[in-house]
């Protein structure tokens, strides 16, 4: 039987999700992609994806790959998935992989965006995307205690319990935060994350930056030291906005340009 295979880039708003890992019950992005593949004539194995993602969180841009047991095109791939896809999840390029590739373990970085509205009431487009505070915040205390988080620490206090069972040392390369006029932007970037560890970075910051956490309880968290649970944001604030691999070429490659458009920040 002859067989590629493909990388598999793509773009969803995820909030009717559980997230991206298949799970009982359905419902995840693994899921309805394994569907669509299926519904094309593909009789292997699931997609890999390069993050899990939880229940609610978006992805601007996801990468998977999958080994299909048929030979199509790049386009006729793209097109048959888009096909048989919900409209909030979209494929926006397909490439065939000349080399071995691991969406998950070769992503060379990763960059999230945690999305604060702060004006008094969130504009429709904008609501499925942000997490709304209408509390006092202080600019830069949130701007000082996000450069904390820089560099290689460890990461148990920002993490579930799930989460602790790995490995719990991870590095950050960027913390920081961009300012608009209501929407205020936090972009975390770094190789791996830890199981919700972006979104309990963001609790901790808004903690910071409204007085309810002292900052020195971060730094002392950092280190391994004792520190107060630090809270995760809501799923929807947070969205995978870019991943990074090491320059590869490919037998075949279609792009749709679709990703840069449509998203807040």
């Amino acid at each position: 039987m002859s067989s590629k295979k493909y990388r598999l880039d793509l773009s969803f708003v995820g909030t009717p999700f559980k997230g991206w890992q298949s799970q009982a019950g359905g419902g995840t992005v693994q899921d309805l992609i394994t569907d669509a593949l299926e519904a094309i004539g593909h009789e292997g194995k699931r997609p890999v994806g390069c993050s899990r993602t939880d229940a609610g969180v978006h992805a601007r841009a996801f990468t998977a790959h999958v080994a299909c047991t048929f030979d199509r095109s790049p386009e006729a791939v793209l097109r048959g998935l888009n096909a048989n896809l919900p409209p909030e999840i979209r494929v926006f390029g397909v490439r065939v992989l000349r080399v071995s590739f691991h969406a998950r373990y070769d992503a060379a970085s990763k960059a999230y965006r945690y999305f604060v509205y702060r004006d008094p009431v969130v504009p429709p487009p904008l609501h499925p995307f942000v997490s709304h505070w209408c509390g006092a915040l202080h600019r830069q205390a949130l701007e000082e205690a996000a450069a904390f988080f820089e560099g290689e620490h460890d990461y148990s206090a920002f993490t579930t319990a799930e989460g602790r069972k790995r490995e719990t040392r991870r590095t950050v390369d960027r913390c920081a935060w961009t300012f608009g006029d209501a929407l205020w932007t936090l972009e975390v970037r770094g190789r791996s994350f830890l199981h919700r560890q972006v979104r309990c970075m963001a609790g901790a910051l808004l903690g910071v930056g409204s007085g309810r956490i002292d900052a020195g309880s971060l730094e002392t968290a950092l280190s391994g030291g004792e520190a107060p649970p630090f809270p995760a944001l809501p799923g929807r604030g947070l969205t995978l906005w870019d991943v990074q691999y090491p320059h590869a070429e490919y037998e075949e490659e279609y792009d749709s340009g679709m990703v840069p458009e449509g998203w807040p920040g």
